[in-house]
């Protein structure tokens, strides 16, 4: 049974080792994130944030103080009466009545987030961001069924935002929420980062909620067979063990992830190299495939497979390795004696398949190639899994 160099990903599994909250100063948030880095990835660090800073500089010219909210206006966080809060219908979309009875239905207090607001008047306060909370406050408190309360005795918390100029407003309400494209303001949670707040969730806070309790169970497979989760962002996805693709992985069932770890383990320990993200759909497929048709394959099976693979290919499943050009010729020959056999017209066939280099397309080729190759080197009755579905089936002589 082959082992992984534990070395660096054993370092990224670590950070969930603490079973406690663990708080640390922002400059040593910052130097430990740094520091997790590769040495190049820290340089690409340094010489951004040089970059990032001077642009600040650029757009800040007279800046000196934080505190100066004259020159620098961060917004202030106050209370204010329910009451005085208005809408500017020209400003705000439109309410989307069905988020206001889902925030109602699924109200947390704790997790409600400060209206967005700037001076309207004297007395008056224009919410530019935050109405669906706003209006779900409103009718919780406010209406006959709610509470039933005066909005003028409710207290609410706002964020005060020195805008008065509408188009500055306007830009900032689609920034703030927008998160991708040119107008992108806001950060959104990316797949990791949910994985790592539920591995955390059950390891530090106990949380059983079997969602997070399934993605703990996958992350512990992953950890011992010396595999760690990451993303490009970090910087790291290079290294031994590396998993960078995490959507299959967080689809999947605990048994499919659990036989892609002993696959995984293989693989890392023997080749010493990351999972590429091209294999991990592939590899996932397969398994699922083997689940629909109630198989489980045995450890030494799995390991089977992948000493298999690296026979045929080197288990190399990266976008300009062989592979991709036999899987490609492979399928232009099959949709060529498809037409043929089924006498399809000229002007009906189609362009020729494109190498897309994709999920069906590798599934169905490694099931045909397994067939042909690996199943009959096991004893007879094997398990195997029925065929994908496909409209193109690869010749044998197409195969590795």
């Amino acid at each position: 049974m082959a082992t992984a160099n534990p070395s660096y990903a054993s370092t990224q599994n670590a950070v969930y080792n603490n079973r406690n909250s663990q708080f640390v100063d922002l400059a040593t948030r910052l130097r430990d994130t740094i520091a997790t880095m590769p040495a190049q990835a820290q340089r690409n660090w340094h010489s951004g944030l040089r970059k990032a800073l001077t642009a600040f500089k650029r757009n800040h010219p007279n800046l000196k103080n934080f505190s100066n909210r004259l020159i620098f206006p961060l917004c202030r966080a106050i209370d204010i009466p329910l009451s005085e809060i208005t809408i500017d219908c020209t400003m705000q979309r439109l309410p989307n009545t069905i988020w206001i009875l889902n925030i109602i239905t699924n109200f947390r207090a704790w997790q409600a987030q400060p209206i967005q607001v700037y001076k309207t008047s004297a007395d008056g306060w224009g919410g530019w961001d935050g109405q669906h909370t706003a209006l779900a406050l409103y009718l919780i408190a406010c209406d006959a069924n709610g509470l039933g309360l005066n909005p003028d005795d409710v207290m609410v918390p706002v964020c005060q935002y020195d805008m008065n100029n509408r188009g500055q407003i306007r830009a900032t309400f689609i920034a703030n929420n927008t998160t991708s494209g040119k107008n992108k303001g806001k950060q959104p949670l990316d797949t990791i980062d949910v994985f790592m707040q539920k591995i955390y969730g059950v390891e530090i806070d106990g949380v059983s909620d079997p969602e997070w309790v399934t993605a703990h169970t996958k992350w512990e497979d992953i950890k011992a067979a010396g595999m760690f989760l990451t993303a490009e962002k970090f910087g790291n996805i290079n290294q031994v063990g590396a998993i960078s693709r995490l959507n299959e992985l967080d689809e999947a069932s605990e048994s499919v992830v659990r036989q892609f770890s002993i696959y995984g383990r293989f693989i890392v320990a023997t080749l010493q190299r990351p999972i590429n993200t091209k294999e991990i759909p592939i590899i996932i497929e397969f398994f699922n495939l083997c689940e629909q048709n109630d198989i489980v394959y045995s450890d030494a099976d799995i390991e089977d497979l992948a000493v298999h693979l690296i026979e045929l290919f080197d288990a190399n499943f990266d976008s300009r390795s062989p592979f991709w050009a036999q899987v490609h010729q492979a399928t232009v020959n099959a949709w060529k004696k498809f037409n043929r056999i089924n006498n399809v017209p000229a002007i009906s066939q189609g362009p020729v398949p494109s190498n897309l280099k994709n999920t069906p397309q590798g599934t169905s080729f490694i099931w045909h190639q397994l067939q042909k190759t690996w199943l009959p080197t096991q004893n007879p009755g094997f398990p195997f899994p029925k065929q994908p579905s496909s409209n193109l089936t690869p010749d044998t002589t197409d195969l590795f």
